[in-house]
C-alpha cells in the first residue's frame, strides 16, 4: 500500500498532549495492517502568532496542500487578541472547501453513570451525529467594526451552500441505516432559516424511506436535554451547530469525548480532523487531558477518507472496551466507583491502544 500522508497540527495547550495519543493509534493500525503512513508536524496556533504575527505561516499552509489528511488538537493561548490563533482553522476549512462539520455524539453504555441526565431521559441511549454546515453563515466573518462603536456580522447562505449540506445529511443517514432526520433553524426569525426549511422541506421528497422533521434552534436545545434519545442525524448550520455539539457532548461525559471531522466529500479534496474541546491552558502540560476525542477523531479519519468502516469499528470498540475500567479526571464520576481508574492522557491513550490491538490481532 502506498503511505498515506498525514498533517499533525498539534497547536496549543493541550493539542500537544493529545494529538501524540492519535499519531500512536495510527501506528498502531500500521502495525497490524497493511496501512503505512508518513506523517508531517505543522506548527499553527498562538506560540505561532506571538513569533510570526501568523496562526499559520504561508509556508505552512502550501505544505498542508501536498499531504492527504490532516489531524488537529487546539489552538489558543491566553493573552492573545480574539480569534488570532484559531483563524488558522478557519482559513483550512475554507482554502480547503471542508464544507462538512461532522460531530457524533455516543453515550458509551459503561459510561451512563457519567450522564447528567436521569435514567428517564437516556433510555436506550444516545446515540447520534450532528452534521453542521462549515463553510457559511455567521462564522463566514464577514462584516467588521466601526470606530469601536458598532460592529457588525453577516449571516449569509447561498442554495447551492445549504444544497449541497443537506445532499450529504440525507445520504449520510441512509448509509448509516437511520430512519430519522432532524433540522434544526430559527425560521420563524431569521430569513436564512427559512431558506434553509424551505430547501430541507424540498430536498427530503427525494427521500421517501427518511422520516423528516424540523426544529426551532430554541426548541432543541430543550429537547436535546429532555429526549436526546430520539435524534438520529441532526443537520443545522454553522453556528447552532457548534453550540448544540458542545452541549450534546456534555451528556455523554465531557467535550474530551467529542470527535469531529472537518470535511470536504470530493476523493481528491483535503479533509482535517480534530477534537471539539479547546487548547485548555489550565491544564496544559499535566498529562491529565482526555485523549479520546482525539482517537475517535482518527476513527472518523478511516471511515471518511479511507472508507474502511471495519477500522472504525474497531478504535471506537477499543475506546468502549478501554473506559469500562479507565478515565481520566474529565468523565471520571463524583461518586467513586472502586471497578474504575482515574488515570493520565498517555494512560488512557496506552489502554485504548491495548484494546485496539486485541481486535486487529484477531
Amino acid at each position: 500500500m502506498t503511505p498515506i500522508s498525514i498533517a499533525l497540527i498539534e497547536g496549543d495547550g493541550v493539542g500537544k498532549e493529545v494529538v501524540p495519543e492519535g499519531k500512536k493509534t495510527l501506528e498502531t493500525i500500521s502495525q497490524y495492517t497493511d496501512y503505512k503512513f508518513n506523517f508531517l508536524n505543522i506548527s499553527a496556533g498562538g506560540e505561532v502568532w506571538k513569533k510570526t504575527g501568523q496562526s499559520i505561516t504561508e509556508a505552512s499552509f502550501e505544505k498542508l496542500k501536498t499531504v492527504d489528511t490532516i489531524l488537529l488538537g487546539a489552538l489558543g493561548i491566553p493573552g492573545l487578541p480574539q480569534g488570532v490563533a484559531e483563524y488558522a482553522v478557519l482559513r483550512i476549512r475554507q482554502e480547503f472547501n471542508q464544507y462538512v462539520n461532522l460531530r457524533p455524539i455516543k453515550l458509551y453504555e459503561s459510561m451512563r453513570d457519567i450522564c447528567p441526565l436521569k435514567e428517564e431521559h437516556i433510555q436506550s441511549g444516545i446515540d447520534m451525529t450532528i452534521i453542521r454546515e462549515n463553510s457559511e453563515g455567521i462564522y463566514r466573518r464577514i462584516g467588521g467594526s466601526v470606530q469601536d462603536r458598532t460592529s457588525i456580522d453577516s449571516m449569509v447562505f447561498t442554495k447551492t451552500g445549504v444544497q449541497r449540506i443537506l445532499h450529504f445529511a440525507f445520504d449520510y443517514a441512509v448509509k448509516n441505516q437511520q430512519t430519522k432526520i432532524t433540522s434544526v433553524d430559527k425560521a420563524n426569525l431569521l430569513y436564512t432559516s427559512q431558506m434553509w426549511r424551505s430547501i430541507f422541506e424540498e430536498e427530503g421528497k427525494k427521500y421517501s424511506n427518511l422520516t423528516k422533521e424540523s426544529f426551532y434552534i430554541d426548541a432543541f436545545c430543550q429537547w436535546l436535554i429532555r429526549s436526546p434519545y430520539d435524534f438520529q442525524t441532526v443537520v443545522t448550520s454553522n453556528m447552532f451547530g457548534d453550540i448544540i455539539s458542545d452541549e450534546a457532548a456534555s451528556l455523554v461525559g465531557s467535550l474530551g469525548m467529542g470527535a469531529s471531522g472537518n470535511i470536504n466529500p470530493d476523493p481528491e479534496g483535503i479533509s482535517m480532523f480534530e477534537p471539539i474541546h479547546g487548547s485548555a491552558p489550565d491544564i496544559a502540560g499535566q498529562n491529565i487531558s482526555n485523549p479520546i476525542a482525539t482517537v475517535l477523531s482518527v476513527k472518523l479519519m478511516f471511515e471518511h477518507v479511507f472508507d474502511d468502516p471495519y477500522i472504525g469499528k474497531a478504535i471506537d470498540t477499543a475506546v468502549e472496551n478501554a473506559v469500562k475500567k479507565n478515565r481520566t479526571p474529565d468523565i471520571f464520576p463524583r461518586m467513586n466507583n472502586s471497578k474504575l481508574l482515574q488515570v493520565s492522557t498517555q494512560k488512557m491513550g496506552g489502554y485504548i491502544r491495548t484494546e485496539l490491538e486485541k481486535l486487529l490481532k484477531k
